[in-house]
C-alpha cells in the first residue's frame, strides 16, 4: 500500500518519501538468492522483501559470488559418479560492452547473431543425475571442450562413456583427455533430427518426401532397437528400401548412417553400460534452465552469468528428485549428490557446512 500525503498551503499530493532500506542480514540475503534460483522474479522479490529492483539484483550477485564451484564440491563430498556423462552445451545471452562500439557493417548477419552469446558447458552424470561439472565459456569449440575435461578428470571422474549430439569435437575432446576407451554415444533423436532436414517440402514432392520417410523410420528402428539381431533384422530392410529407391536423398542419409553407426549403436554393442541412446537427461536439464533464465533476459557481464549458473547448478545438487517415473522412481526423495553416495543431509549448499538448528 502507497501512502500519499497533501499540501494545504500549495495543494501538492505526493508519495510519502521512502525511507532508507535497512541492511539485510545474511540469513535475509541468502533467502532472496535462494528464491531468485527458484524461479522467483526480481520484481516479485522486491515485493516480497521490500526492496526495490536494484537492491534485490546487488544482493543475489553479492551472494552468489562466494558460492562454492563444482571443484569444491568434488574435493569436499568425494561423490561416486556413474563414469557415464551425457554432455552438451547451451547458449546463454551475455551482453557484451565492446560489441556495441563495432562498425556493425563489418560482421554478417550470423556474426551479429551470436555477438552477445556465450556458452555453458555441462554434464549429467546419468547413473547419479549429478552435475559433475559445468563451466561458461566462449564458444563451444575444442580448445573449450578439452579444458572442461580436463577439470572434470581432475576430480577423479572417471569417464567410462559419453553421450552427446552431433558436435564433433566433444568426442575428440574426451579421447584426447582420457583416451581412446572411452565409449560414445550419440544421440539416436539429434541424428534422426538431421536426417529430416534432408526432407523436401510435400509441395516439391510428394511422393519422394513419403519414400524419404519410410527411410528414416528404418534407420530409426536400427539405432534404436533393443538388441543387436532386431537392429541387424531392420538394417536388411534398410539396405534393400535404398537399393530400390535410387534417390539422391536416401543415398546420402544411408551414407550418413554408415558414417556414423558405430557411434549411434554403441548401447547394443555395450549391453553392460546400460547406456542411454538420447541425451534426453541434458536436454530437459537446459530446458528447466532456460525456464529459469527467461524472466532475466540475459546478463550484463560474463561474471554475473557464470556466478549465477554456478549458484543454479549447486542448489539443483543439493535439491531431491520429486517426479522422477519408471526405472527411476527410486529417486524421488533423493539429491544427485545423496545418490553419488554424498552424506549431505544437513548441509548448508551456500557454505558447505552444517546448518545451525
Amino acid at each position: 500500500m502507497t501512502i500519499r500525503i497533501s499540501c494545504h498551503a500549495c495543494g501538492f499530493t505526493g508519495p510519502l518519501p521512502a525511507l532508507p532500506a535497512a541492511r539485510s542480514d545474511r540469513a535475509t540475503c541468502d533467502r532472496i538468492a535462494h528464491e531468485s534460483l527458484e524461479r522467483a522474479s526480481v520484481r516479485i522479490l522486491a515485493r516480497r522483501h521490500g526492496k526495490n529492483k536494484n537492491t534485490v539484483m546487488r544482493i543475489v550477485h553479492r551472494v552468489i559470488a562466494s558460492l562454492p564451484d563444482s571443484e569444491a564440491i568434488a574435493k569436499k563430498f568425494l561423490p561416486r559418479w556413474s563414469g557415464i556423462l551425457v554432455m552438451d552445451g547451451k547458449v546463454v545471452r551475455v551482453y557484451d560492452a565492446l560489441a556495441t562500439k563495432l562498425d556493425r557493417t563489418k560482421f554478417s548477419d550470423d556474426e551479429l547473431r551470436w555477438m552477445h552469446k556465450m556458452r555453458w558447458l555441462c554434464g549429467v552424470d546419468y547413473g547419479t543425475g549429478d552435475l559433475p561439472h559445468y563451466v561458461l565459456a566462449d564458444t563451444e569449440s575444442r580448445i573449450d571442450l578439452i579444458l572442461y575435461f580436463q577439470t572434470l578428470k581432475s576430480f577423479n571422474y572417471r569417464l567410462v562413456a559419453l553421450v552427446c549430439d552431433g558436435n564433433p569435437e566433444i568426442p575428440y575432446a574426451a579421447k584426447f583427455v582420457f583416451g581412446d576407451v572411452v565409449v560414445v554415444q550419440r544421440c539416436t533423436r539429434h541424428f534422426l533430427e538431421d536426417l529430416r532436414a534432408l526432407l523436401p517440402s510435400a509441395r516439391d514432392d510428394a511422393k519422394a518426401r513419403a519414400m524419404l520417410e519410410g527411410i528414416i523410420l528404418l534407420v530409426k528402428r536400427v539405432i534404436e532397437a533393443d538388441t543387436i539381431e532386431e537392429a541387424a533384422s531392420a538394417e536388411t530392410r534398410l539396405i534393400d528400401a535404398v537399393r530400390r529407391s535410387r534417390n539422391i536423398r536416401a543415398q546420402q542419409m544411408f551414407t550418413m548412417y554408415l558414417a556414423a553407426k558405430i557411434e549411434l549403436t554403441a548401447h547394443l554393442t555395450h549391453p553392460e553400460l546400460h547406456l542411454p541412446h538420447t541425451s534426453n537427461d541434458i536436454e530437459s536439464l537446459f530446458k528447466q534452465l532456460m525456464l529459469r533464465l527467461k524472466s532475466l533476459g540475459r546478463f550484463f557481464h560474463h561474471r554475473y552469468a557464470n556466478d549465477y549458473l554456478n549458484a543454479w547448478a549447486l542448489l539443483r545438487r543439493f535439491t531431491p528428485f520429486t517426479d522422477c517415473c519408471t526405472s527411476r522412481r527410486g529417486r524421488n526423495g533423493k539429491a544427485p549428490l545423496q545418490i553419488a553416495g554424498c552424506e549431505i543431509n544437513g548441509i548448508d549448499p551456500f557454505t558447505l557446512r552444517k546448518q545451525e538448528p
